[in-house]
């Protein structure tokens, strides 16, 4: 059966493409992956054809008829008309955040976008993901403490590594030296299958 999941964060800068292209080169493994975005920018549309695995292809309307087990849709940094319907027909919504109180607090008009999709489409399910995470721990601690309001479980940690970035084009972290990115990723991927 195939599932959609939604990268969203109406704040720019949190990690929402890498996050979504890591993630779909670690579903690709496994099952036909499909990733687009909706961004106007289309960063993620411009690796089209460059990167091995994943399928990249613009948004339409028709991208929920292709053939895929796995759709990661990436969005831009600000809540635009098409979100409510995208979050409509989603599975999952991963909302990205940096430990930092900004970050953190600007969440709250994603998650209210995802709890009144949830009204209507009742197998919506969201979770936080802490991402680019320094390494302070009592920085994440707080994080966690201050994230508990928005009642959606955090799942994954993923780390501010030079890896995330270094293998943007050649098959994510996933293929780098980096095995404690790599683990991150594995675990985060384990957890959204938990949640799917």
């Amino acid at each position: 059966m195939s599932k959609i999941i939604t990268i969203a964060h109406q704040k720019g800068g949190v990690g929402k493409s890498t996050l979504a292209l890591n993630l779909a080169y670690s579903f690709a493994k496994n099952v036909n992956t499909i990733l687009t975005d909706i961004d106007p920018q289309g960063s993620t549309i411009q690796l089209q054809g460059l990167i091995p695995d994943v399928t990249i292809i613009p948004f339409s309307n028709n991208i929920y008829d292709q053939n895929f087990e796995a759709l990661f849709i990436d969005t831009p940094p600000y809540l635009m008309n098409e979100m409510l319907p995208i979050f409509l027909k989603s599975d999952l919504v991963i909302i990205p955040t940096k430990a930092g109180v900004p970050d953190i607090m600007a969440i709250r008009s994603t998650v209210e976008l995802v709890k009144e999709a949830q009204k209507s489409n009742k197998k919506l399910k969201a979770a936080i993901v802490l991402n680019m995470v320094k390494p302070r721990a009592s920085i994440t601690e707080q994080a966690k403490e201050q994230l508990i309001e928005y009642d959606l479980p955090i799942i994954g940690e993923i780390k501010d590594r030079v890896a995330y970035t270094n293998t943007f084009l050649t098959g994510g972290v996933l293929t780098s030296s980096d095995e404690n990115a790599k683990e991150e990723v594995r675990k985060l991927t384990s957890e959204i299958l938990e949640l799917l």
